[in-house]
């Protein structure tokens, strides 16, 4: 029970994303995920999933979680040079294929004090177990969820498909629509099961 209400929780923690339907080319099992090589329509890639029984030919069904650059696996002792963190699909999800983001680095939000969405995204190795700003505006807020209230922050900036940063805090969050100066500790590769993974996830934070 408890692993199901956790579930549910997270559910609610994250950005409604479109389902994308590919076929599997390849697959590894390791460390709980099974990863897949699939081709998307005419775009072939690697995805990673909580583990499951799937076999080459399988026509999967999945969500996207987010991008990651140089991902090293220790289990499989492998790097992907890109992989797509995927979920499985909400009932009420449209399907759409993938269409990667041009890549913009900086944003208008962005101030001398400040770091970009896309920065913290691209250089999260420079930056983890550090205290970090963005200023941006208020995209989705989760309030009372594991005692946390989890703020998205967006800043118009992209880094391979991810502008989307999620802020955890005890704080009383911001409203939608506001723009603010996030401040709080850079965590990565944040798996929280069921496949819900944060490449970035920041902790502790404030907001004014």
């Amino acid at each position: 029970m408890k692993k199901i209400i956790l579930l549910v929780l997270l559910s609610l923690t994250l950005v409604a994303s479109s389902s994308y339907t590919a076929k599997v080319l390849e697959t590894l099992q390791s460390g709980g995920y099974t990863y897949m090589k699939v081709k998307e329509g005419k775009n072939t890639y690697w995805i990673a999933m909580t583990q499951r029984d799937v076999k080459v030919g399988d026509t999967i069904n999945y969500s996207e979680q987010g991008w990651m650059k140089n991902f090293h696996s220790k289990t499989l002792n492998r790097t992907f040079k890109d992989i797509l963190f995927a979920g499985d699909v909400a009932k009420d999800t449209q399907k759409k294929q993938i269409t990667k983001k041009v890549t913009v680095m900086d944003s208008s939000y962005k101030e001398n004090s400040t770091l970009t969405v896309a920065d913290l995204f691209k250089n999260r190795d420079k930056y983890v177990g550090k205290v970090v700003t963005v200023r941006g505006k208020v995209t989705k807020v989760s309030n009372a969820i594991m005692k946390l209230n989890w703020i998205h922050i967006q800043d118009g900036s992209n880094f391979s498909n991810m502008d989307d940063l999620v802020f955890t805090s005890t704080q009383t969050a911001p409203k939608v629509g506001t723009v603010v100066y996030a401040k709080g500790t850079l965590i990565k590769d944040k798996d929280f099961g069921y496949g819900y993974f944060y490449p970035v996830i920041i902790q502790n934070s404030t907001f004014k």
